[in-house]
């Protein structure tokens, strides 16, 4: 309430100022910005310049990309550039305007009545914003020309010709709304005139985009993946060539992005994709912004800006002092993302809201959390997933768009179906089949610490009979409906539009299978009274959305008469979401390393999204 009070009395003490200047003297000016968000500047945005709301107000974009690739990832001596030289890089960390699509034009009106002594200023308020945008004067003939655009520093003044025929100017932003900054993205553009004694002073209000996470109902348009590097898993090749031909038989048929020598096969955990969007002519002008995961030791996090950022796409890791180490809390795979959805409480998401897990009393890099709140628009929603081994919130909640009146439906791993096929199975003499049908190699290779084989001994009729094994679903599904209730209490979703996907659940707590003298220092240990939990079977919920089309980690259920009966209700289950489920084998590749298909994947979406205008 208070930065509310000295924003309101900020703004009515320039209106005060623009207004008196208009009184004292016989000069008038006048900028403008696309207030109205039509993509364009013209005099229809006069009205409502000079506050910015949800429905008005000048947008422009952080200019972040790389669009001739000059960012150098290495010295002049081939040695790597440190995480923080890396991300330091950007189109818009010089002097020059070189991407002119993504600045916001503005414009001044021409004033008329001057003498020769005029003199034109444009500067930005706060004064915390002026090393965070650049503001350009268009001196040349060619707005999409880079050259003929000049960066309006302090000293640069207008005189009385450039001032009577109208100024065309250009902002853009130099860096993120991070949260750990003194800036909250919002600007003004002041201009004044002073002319022999006489003062004309006008402003107009603008925000920089947020950073907007992407979610299901976004169109997917890539679907990238890792190639390991030499040594790090002979499954990890295979596996690539399966998703390649699942995804080239999809109706939606989206590109597939493979990012070679990559130290692991987790392509969900190192980044988040996201974008900025402003209004443009011919609709969004949008960026798309990779976020580094907070883990400053984690490699692959570098493949954001060695290999993905370029031509309209950024980068943006988290500053100094975040994100030690690789703890798995901080993984993109712990980040999923609500559709656009107005709560129960009444308050709207327009852009959808941001789910975290948090592990019993530890929270994510705090980092990540600031970023994510100062964006002012998808704040996160905190869900309990300690209980897990790798703790990632995309192990437990999906969303799955579907065609009713909120959009999409949510679908959760349920051991009661589960639990309910076995006896099926048992009460009609099935009860000896082995609970898992894969048969193929179980090899160990590095980071399989999850590989058990013991679990192919496992029969239906075993598993029912093992309290121990009931217990630990029991458990599992105690945090499944305590993290359901939290969303049904925000969400106004009904019942019947959450998905249970059968899933079953045994006790992976420390020690592990081929660890029993250490644990990789990116997991934890269980918190005491607690257990650490993974699928028995790939769990099905950890696949990847793309429209209608769900590939999904192919269970290895039981088989009778060579039908998988857990694939079988899996399908059935995501068919009432009109999604057709197509499996792909990641056992080996991914399962026993402590992960499924989404988890081995990331999606590039559609950028092109108007936010501004969500219902």
């Amino acid at each position: 309430m208070r930065h509310l009070t000295f924003v309101l009395l900020n703004i009515f003490g320039i209106q005060q100022a623009v207004l008196a200047a208009r009184n004292e003297s016989s000069i008038q000016c006048g900028i403008l910005a696309d207030t109205n968000r039509d993509g364009i500047v013209d005099d229809l945005d006069r009205d409502h310049k000079h506050m910015w709301t949800s429905n008005y107000g000048a947008i422009f974009l952080p200019n972040i990309g790389d669009e001739h690739r000059r960012c150098a990832i290495r010295d002049g001596t081939g040695i790597s550039f440190s995480n923080e030289e890396l991300a330091a890089c950007n189109d818009a960390t010089g002097d020059r305007l070189i991407t002119t699509r993504y600045a916001a034009k503005l414009r001044t009106d021409p004033v008329q009545g001057l003498s020769g002594d005029a003199v034109g200023k444009i500067y930005t308020d706060p004064p915390s914003s002026l090393s965070r945008v650049r503001v350009f004067w268009l001196h040349g003939n060619s707005p999409n020309v880079s050259s003929d655009w000049t960066l309006v520093q302090p000293e640069l003044s207008f005189n009385s010709t450039a001032l009577s025929k109208g100024l065309i100017l250009a902002i853009d932003g130099r860096e993120l709304t991070t949260g750990t900054n003194d800036w909250n993205g919002r600007v003004d553009i002041v201009f004044k005139v002073t002319d022999s004694g006489r003062t004309a002073t006008d402003f107009v209000a603008m925000r920089q985009a947020p950073i907007l996470v992407h979610h299901h109902l976004h169109k997917t348009e890539t679907v990238v993946t890792l190639q390991t590097r030499q040594g790090v898993s002979k499954w990890q090749a295979p596996f690539v060539e399966k998703l390649r031909g699942v995804l080239g038989n999809l109706d939606s048929q989206p590109s597939l992005l493979v990012l070679n020598n990559s130290y692991d096969v987790w392509g969900q955990d190192f980044m988040e994709p996201a974008f900025a969007s402003m209004p443009g002519p011919n609709g969004p002008v949008s960026l798309r912004v990779l976020l580094r995961s907070p883990q400053s030791t984690r490699r692959n996090g570098r493949k954001v800006f060695e290999q993905l950022r370029g031509p309209g796409v950024g980068g943006w890791q988290p500053g100094l002092g975040t994100g030690f180490g690789w703890e798995e809390i901080n993984s993109g795979g712990n980040m999923e993302t609500i559709p656009p959805y107005v709560s129960r409480s009444g308050v709207r998401y327009r852009n959808g809201r941001v789910l975290l897990g948090k592990h019993f009393d530890t929270y994510p890099a705090q980092s990540w959390i600031d970023f994510l709140e100062s964006q002012g628009e998808q704040p996160p929603l905190f869900l309990e997933a300690g209980w897990l081994v790798a703790g990632h919130i995309d192990e437990m909640v999906q969303f799955l768009p579907y065609n009713n009146t909120l959009g999409f439906k949510m679908a959760v791993p349920d051991m009661r179906s589960a639990i309910a096929t076995l006896k099926n199975l048992n009460s009609t003499g099935h009860g000896a089949v082995p609970a898992l049908s894969y048969d193929g190699d179980m090899t160990p290779d590095t980071d399989a610490i999850f590989l058990d084989p013991s679990v192919r001994n496992k029969t239906v009729s075993s598993l029912l009979s093992d309290e121990r094994f009931i217990w630990v679903n029991e458990y599992a599904q105690k945090y499944v409906d305590s993290n359901l209730s939290i969303l049904l209490r925000e969400l106004p979703i009904e019942d019947s539009d959450v998905i249970r996907v059968p899933t079953l659940w045994k006790d992976n707590t420390y020690p592990w299978p081929r660890s029993p003298d250490g644990i990789p220092t990116r997991l934890r240990r269980a918190y005491p009274g607690q257990r650490q939990l993974q699928t028995f079977h790939p769990s099905a919920v950890n696949g990847i959305v793309l429209g209608s089309d769900y590939v999904a980690p192919k269970p290895w259920g039981p088989l009778v008469d060579g039908k998988d009966v857990l694939e079988d209700a899996i399908r059935a289950a995501y068919a009432s979401a009109d999604m057709k489920t197509v499996f792909i084998d990641n056992y080996m590749s991914h399962h026993v390393r402590g992960g499924e298909v989404h988890c081995a994947t990331n999606t590039l979406r559609d950028t092109n999204i108007a936010w501004w205008t969500m219902n």
